[in-house]
This record gives structure tokens, C-alpha cells and sequence, in this order.
């Protein structure tokens, strides 16, 4: 495929705390998942996946099931004839089904039954009557292993099926989807095959049972079947996977190369293999909470499954997609189709930087990178101006190039100089299947939809690839991948931008995201505007590049409108884009006035992505206009209130990012509950059957903000890190995150009181601490004089690889301690009354 992510950095390890002892293994098996009781459908089945392979383990009363699923694996590419949503774009992950029925009903409900996950070891164990199951997917091959343990006094044949869902070959006009059982001895191996023209995509699984050949048994149109003799004790099975996009690709040959290395183990010899890079992986960062209500161990548990599903999902050639990822379980049936929203993939990355699980969002970065000079033909072709244009969903390769008669045409229906009821027959079938050009060919709304005048997209991507930069300080990765986004979209809006009578540069013919569409001068791109061109002359700068585009932009930034206030008779003329007279509106009225459409908080976008404003902006008065445009945020009240949602949203993080810590709590439960979350913590809340955990991404991504910032003043200037800017007096927490600057931060908070700080720089330079205490704090580093420094911010120059401790004067170093947690030995139950009385609540696991 495109070169999997072999990175072995989850087996290394932060500098421990000089007085911290962190039981790693205890803090990530408090959030094990638990069952009692089999699972009701096989989306609440366990997951296990080693970022490019991974399935729901889930149970019927005689079998163990599972769909083997890749994320390098899609029927189609940009250029396929059908239709969007349609039955092709439904094709991708999935690999095949896996049956392993151990006869008689070992696994059906009662006291014998459990099943658990274990983070710590990315392992699923089931016990039934006198018998035991175990698995994983390996993290160093693409090989899953399967134990039975069989205590029985009369054992039976175990059947190992494989087996697809559709007919051998299927025709849609000129795609083919095929697969083969092909002949192996011993082995169920099955080779699936899409092709469209010159596209091609290959997957291959291969099942067996190791240590001795099973016998085959069925041979049928959609499935094979192998059997192992009845045996008391200990078998082992092999599932192995691989994918292709190349034509002449061998898969079911590299397949069985996989099974063939890892049958030379035992299941233990590939379980320590595999539980050494998960153990680095955990050792990273940690996050340890209490509150006499149990919300704050909830919300650990959180933060855990999510870096477990991320780390599961997102270590191959592409991101998995946010809704079934690599654990759908309906064969080929999926929602909302096969292409990315940037909106809801980037919500699955945001915690990871934090996290200090940078390494994962290689493959979210990798995949628009990749599309960028295909993204600059989109901005010509579909904006008439230079740049790179990221429309807000596309397939996994990027936006179609148009021939130039049919870029014209659609280029006249986005710019309002063509109905696109006139669009050709030619045109219409070209934009047929890429998101972005299908719904300007909407039927009922015209040419602005939901998605079709976004232009702010690339925007999100560009300020994401800087926050990563500036946690890494890795200047390759800043000019191979964070500099060309913030070039590229940066000159977009530099062209899209145009010169008033007024003198300043206004915008006209964009959404404000989903929500108000065919607006003049949008809060959204005002905020992208203002939070990227300072990033990239900063950029441009540190390359010693670009010095004409510098001074551009800046004069860009300079003649920028002002962001469009209530009291203006402009935005006071859009439909429900005014809070208040006094805070920012969502635009001025264009071409549309129809109201709210998709209700996102569009007004709060200054404040997170686009860090327009922080808490190190100190402004008053802009200070006073963020919290009271919360205030009246209508998706801020609904989710306080437990009015539950009808989409995803940033609320929340811009919340924390405003220091309202005493909402975080009854914050956290209600985005959580309004999700109706499974026993797995994943959602249904968008697709009947593929589960989703973009809301535990968002759900992370507050915790850890409300715990850590390092946020500018302005964009591009250097950051302050806040140490509990948004906690809850009521929660204690403990925990180490790692800040932008790379600084990796250690700190307690008991109390709504900073016990300590201790910082390892990784990078050196000067870190700027907001201090925690209203006094002279002191500054220690091991073998060195201790430096007192005073002031709202600390400041303090820092070695590579250096240790600091930072106390308030007078204060002794902490006392040594262990942080650690009791095993998990049951589902998780939770619930809280809200100040309205209303109660949510929840349970992780199954009763």
C-alpha cells in the first residue's frame, strides 16, 4: 500500500517524576471493559486492532465472531461512475467474517460468562463453562492470535469458518467486486478484489489452525470451513490479513507468509511481542482522577478507551473513518458512505498531541498531504483563484480533477453564474460521486448545501499541523507537511478575498461551516483567516522562505474585515445569526436566509480551532464578549441542560478553553450521555450499526484541556502553559501531558490547588509558566542552584533533556508517592444529577 507505520515508538518511555512512582499498568486496567453478560449485538462486541487490522470480538452461545477489517482497503476512488452513498462507496474495510463455534453453548448468559478487555495488553478474554478464549491482534504483524483453552470433560470439534456476505463476482457498470477461496492446505484463505478502469484494491485473510492442519469441511459459495479435532487443553488459531493497491499484487501469498512467521510462536511469544510496544505506548502520559461522585474516574476511563481505539485504528497508510473505523461488523453495509469529513475525523486527533501519541496522526496528516496539489486544482477549477482548496468531505485520495469543460461548468454553479439544473449530462456524471461535487448538484436547495461553500476546511487542517509542529519542533515536518497546508490555504483565502469600498478585505459566497450558508463575511472564515496567516508568515520565517508572500499576507491580516458584531444591520438581517448586539454574529446576510441549518456554535470558532482568542489573550473586553457569547451559545445551553444533541460540536472545548472549570463536569456527562454511548463507550448516534467514538475524541480532547494549555496570546507568538485552567475545585487529578514547546508536564491538583510542577524539556528554550500561586515560586533543577522567579508569568530558560520542579517559595518537594489504581472487576456505573435536577447516567461494560 503506501508504506505502513512500523514506528516503534510505542515501546519507549518518558523520564519518570523524582518523586512520582506511576503504576501505568493499574491506571489503564482501572478502564478495562467488562461484560457479565454476552453482547446484545455485535456493535457492542470488544475491540482489538493493531492500526491497520482489527475486528469487534463479540459472541453467540456456541461461537466466537469477528469481521476482519483494514483501513488501506476501499472498493473505489475518486473517480468510480456511481453515485455517492451509493452501493460501491459502501465497500471499504471490511475483509471477511470469522466464525469460531467450540460446539455445545459454552458462551451463553449466566454466571460462567465474561468477557474483558484489557487495555494495558490490547487482549480480549472470554470465559464460559469449563472453557476459555482469548485474543489479540498482534502490534507488530498483521496477525491475530486466538487461544482456546478447552476444560471440558467432553470437548468437541472446533469449526473455524471464513466467509463473505455477497455473490463471488459482482458487476456495477465498469466496477468489478470478486473474491476466491483459493486452495491452501489446512488454511481458509479468501482474496477479494476491487476493480474500476485502472483502479485496484486487494485484500487478503488467511485463518488456521496452528500446530496442526485443520480438515476441511465446507466448501460453499461464501464460505469455507476447517475443523480441528475434539481436545482438552490448549489450541491455537492464526488469522493473518493483508491489502494491496497494486494490480499484480500477490495478497493471499503475503497473507500466508504472515501466517506462516507467526505460526513458528506460541500464542505467549507473540503476546510479549505485541504487549511491548502497548506498554511503551501506555507509559507516555497518564491521567489519574477522583471525585466523591465517580464522573471524574468515568471521564479517565474515557480518555483511555479512546487512546486505545486511536491507538488500534491509526497506525497504517490512511486514518480509519469515524464511523465503523476498523470494527464494522454488517460486512458491506455502512452509513454516510466511504469518504472523510474533516469535521469529524480531525475531532479523533485533536487529544493525541497531548497525549504524547504524535506518532498516530501520521496517517490523518499523510492523507491530506497527499491530496494537496489536487486540492489546488480544486481551488482553481472549482473557485477560480490560486491556492489549495480542501472541501470538507472527500474520498480518501483527495478531490476529483475536472476535464476543463466540466471544471467550468461546476465552477459557474459555485459562483452563482449557472443553476445547476443545467449543469450537462458530461458534468453530472463526473460529480456523481465525490462528495463535494454531488451536492452542488443537489435537487431541492440549489447550489448551497451543507458542505458545498465550506471553505474553511483546510483551514482546520493547517492550524492542527502547526500545533503538532510546535509540540515536536520538528522543522522536516514542518516544511514537508505543516508549512505546505498553511501556504496553501492561506493564499486560498488570500485570492478569495476581496478589496471593499471600505478599504478592507471582506469575503462573500461561503457557509459558516454546516450551519449558515452563502454568507458575507463569515465568523468562520474571518477566524481562519486570523488564525492561520500569522502561522504561516511565523512558518515562512522560521524556513527562511517565501519573504514576498510574508508581507502579503500581513497586509492580508491588516485589511481584514472585523468580525461581524450583533449590533450590525447586516448580520442582524441573517436569520438566527445574532446572540446579542454585543458579540460576534455568524456573518452578514448574502444569498441565503434560511436560518439555522445545522446548529454548531459557529460564533465560538475564534476561540478553538482558530485560537483567535485564548486565556493568554488578557483582553477585557474581548474577554467579556467570549464568556457572554457562551453564555448564549444555544448548543452551550441545550447540552448543560441534557437536551441532548442532534449533532457533534466543538462547545464543549471551547468551554475549557475559556477556564470554566465548574462546568466541566456536568459538561462531560451530558455530551457523554447525549451520545447513548454502548457498553464499548462507542456511538450509534449517526448509523444504525457502524459505531462511532468521535464524541470520546471530543470528550478527551476537553478533559485534557480543562487539565493542560499551551496556548499563544496571539496566533503564531510564543505559548504560556496553564497548569488547571479549566478544573473543577471538586475533582483531584494527578497527571502527566505533554505541551506544546515540548514540554512534557507533571502536576497535581487537589482542591482546586497546584501541588506542584515538574517539567522535562525536550527541546530546551525558554518555557513561560502561568503560575499557579499568587506568589514567589522557585525553580530546581537536579545539580543546580535553585531560581526564584516572581510574576503572573514565569519564565525560565531549559536545557534539552533537562528536569525542572517548580514549587511555590517556601513550599518542601513533595513527598515520594505512588499513583495507581484498583483493577477493574466490574462495569462501570455512573450518574449525576444536573443543577436542573435532571439526571444522566450511564454504565461502561455490560451488567
Amino acid at each position: 500500500m503506501l508504506g505502513l507505520a512500523t514506528t516503534a515508538r510505542g515501546e519507549g518511555g518518558p523520564p519518570e517524576s523524582s518523586f512520582l512512582e506511576v503504576d501505568h499498568r493499574a491506571l489503564v486496567s482501572l478502564s478495562d471493559l467488562v461484560y457479565l453478560s454476552p453482547a446484545a449485538q455485535p456493535a457492542e462486541g470488544l475491540p482489538v486492532g493493531n492500526g491497520r487490522m482489527g475486528t469487534l470480538v463479540w459472541t453467540t452461545p456456541s461461537a466466537v465472531h469477528m469481521q476482519i477489517n483494514r483501513s488501506d482497503v476501499f472498493a473505489a476512488n475518486k473517480h468510480h461512475a456511481g453515485s455517492f452513498t451509493g452501493p460501491v462507496d459502501q465497500c471499504w474495510g471490511a475483509c471477511a467474517q470469522i466464525a469460531v463455534d467450540i460446539g455445545g453453548q459454552p458462551f451463553a448468559a449466566g454466571k460462567a460468562f465474561t468477557q474483558r478487555l484489557s487495555l494495558y495488553q490490547a487482549e480480549t478474554t472470554i470465559t464460559g463453562a469449563r472453557l476459555a478464549v482469548r485474543c489479540f491482534v498482534s502490534a507488530a504483524t498483521d496477525v491475530l492470535a486466538l487461544e482456546i483453552d478447552d476444560r471440558r470433560d467432553e470437548p468437541q470439534p472446533v469449526r473455524l469458518t471464513v466467509s463473505m456476505w455477497r455473490a463471488p463476482e459482482v458487476v456495477r457498470g465498469e466496477h468489478v467486486a470478486r473474491y476466491e477461496f483459493a486452495d491452501s492446505p489446512g488454511t481458509a484463505l479468501v482474496v477479494q478484489r476491487y476493480q474500476e478502469k485502472d483502479y485496484h484494491c486487494s485484500s487478503a485473510v488467511a485463518a488456521q489452525f496452528a500446530g496442526g492442519p485443520g480438515q476441511p469441511e465446507t466448501v460453499a459459495e461464501t464460505a469455507r470451513t476447517i475443523v480441528s479435532p475434539p481436545k482438552q487443553g490448549k489450541r491455537t488459531i492464526l488469522i493473518s490479513s493483508a491489502a494491496s493497491w497494486a494490480a499484480a499484487a500477490d495478497v493471499g501469498k503475503v497473507a500466508l507468509g504472515l501466517l506462516n512467521g507467526a505460526a513458528k510462536h506460541g500464542y505467549d511469544d507473540l503476546l510479549r511481542a505485541h504487549s511491548r510496544w502497548w506498554r511503551g505506548f501506555w507509559s507516555r502520559t497518564f491521567v489519574h482522577l477522583s471525585s466523591d461522585d465517580g464522573l471524574a474516574e468515568i471521564m479517565q476511563r474515557v480518555r483511555s478507551l479512546h487512546l486505545y481505539y486511536l491507538a488500534s485504528t491509526s497506525r497504517g497508510a490512511l486514518p480509519a473513518k469515524w464511523n465503523g473505523s476498523l470494527f464494522s461488523t454488517d460486512g458491506d453495509t455502512h452509513y454516510w458512505g466511504s469518504q472523510l469529513w474533516v469535521w469529524t475525523t480531525e475531532m479523533l486527533y485533536f487529544p493525541l498531541l497531548a497525549a504524547d501519541a504524535v506518532d498516530l496522526t501520521d496517517p490523518f496528516f499523510d492523507m491530506y498531504v497527499r491530496q494537496l496539489p489536487d486540492c489546488e486544482q480544486a481551488a482553481l477549477q472549482r473557485w477560480s483563484v490560486p491556492g489549495a482548496y480542501f472541501p470538507e468531505t472527500t474520498p480518501f485520495d483527495g478531490p476529483v480533477v475536472l476535464p476543463p469543460d466540466a471544471a467550468l461548468e461546476y465552477q459557474q454553479v459555485m459562483l452563482g453564474a449557472k443553476k445547476n439544473t443545467e449543469l450537462s449530462a458530461r458534468a453530472r456524471a463526473l460529480g456523481l460521486y465525490e462528495s463535494h461535487l454531488f451536492v452542488l448538484d443537489h435537487p431541492t436547495t440549489g447550489r448551497y448545501t451543507w458542505i458545498s461553500h465550506v471553505a474553511s476546511s483546510g483551514s482546520e487542517l493547517a492550524v492542527h499541523a502547526w500545533w503538532r509542529y510546535r509540540y515536536t519542533g520538528d522543522k522536516r515536518w514542518l516544511r514537508s507537511h505543516a508549512y505546505p497546508l498553511l501556504r496553501g490555504t492561506v493564499e486560498f483565502y488570500r485570492h478569495l478575498a476581496r478589496k471593499g469600498e471600505d478599504g478592507r478585505y471582506h469575503l462573500s459566497g461561503t457557509n459558516v461551516h454546516e450551519d449558515f450558508w452563502g454568507v458575507r463575511d463569515g465568523i468562520m472564515d474571518l477566524a481562519a483567516i486570523r488564525g492561520t496567516a500569522p502561522l504561516a508568515i511565523r512558518a515562512a520565517e522560521i524556513l527562511g522562505v517565501d519573504p514576498d508572500l510574508r508581507d502579503r499576507w500581513q497586509e492580508l491580516l491588516h485589511g481584514l474585515a472585523p468580525y461581524p458584531m450583533g449590533s450590525d444591520p447586516e448580520s442582524r438581517a441573517l436569520k438566527d445569526g445574532v446572540l446579542a448586539d454585543d458579540v460576534w454574529a455568524a456573518g452578514h446576510l448574502g444569498d441565503v436566509n434560511d436560518g439555522h441549518r445545522n446548529s454548531e456554535d459557529v460564533w465560538l470558532n475564534p476561540v478553538f480551532p482558530f485560537e483567535d482568542w485564548t486565556l493568554e489573550t488578557r483582553s477585557a473586553a474581548t474577554d467579556a464578549l467570549v464568556q457572554k457569547t457562551l453564555e448564549l451559545a444555544p448548543r452551550h445551553a441545550s447540552v448543560m441542560h441534557g437536551d441532548g444533541l442532534n449533532t457533534a460540536i466543538r462547545t464543549p472545548i471551547a468551554v475549557a478553553r475559556a477556564g470554566r472549570g465548574e462546568e466541566l463536569p456536568a459538561m462531560l456527562a451530558c455530551y457523554y450521555a447525549a451520545f447513548s454511548p454502548l457498553p464499548n463507550g462507542m456511538s450509534l448516534f449517526e448509523s444504525a450499526k457502524d459505531a462511532s467514538v468521535e464524541h470520546l475524541g471530543l470528550l478527551t480532547t476537553v478533559l485534557q484541556e480543562g487539565l493542560l494549555q499551551s496556548v499563544s496570546p496571539r496566533p503564531g507568538e510564543p505559548e504560556i502553559i496553564g497548569v488547571a485552567p479549566a478544573w473543577p475545585n471538586a475533582w483531584q487529578a494527578t497527571f502527566r501531558l505533554l505541551a506544546r514547546g515540548g514540554f512534557l508536564v507533571t502536576a497535581a491538583v487537589r482542591g482546586g490547588e497546584v501541588e506542584f510542577v515538574e517539567l522535562h524539556s525536550r527541546l530546551g528554550g525558554t518555557c513561560r509558566l502561568r503560575s499557579p500561586w499568587r506568589t514567589p515560586c522557585v525553580v530546581t533543577q537536579s545539580g543546580r542552584a535553585p531560581q526564584e522567579l516572581a510574576g503572573d508569568v514565569l519564565s525560565f530558560g531549559t536545557r534539552r533533556g533537562g528536569q525542572y520542579l517548580v514549587l511555590p517559595k517556601g513550599r518542601p518537594a513533595p513527598a515520594p508517592r505512588r499513583v495507581g489504581a484498583a483493577p477493574t472487576a466490574a462495569p462501570a456505573v455512573w450518574q449525576i444529577t444536573l443543577p436542573n435536577g435532571k439526571v444522566v447516567g450511564g454504565t461502561l461494560g455490560r451488567p
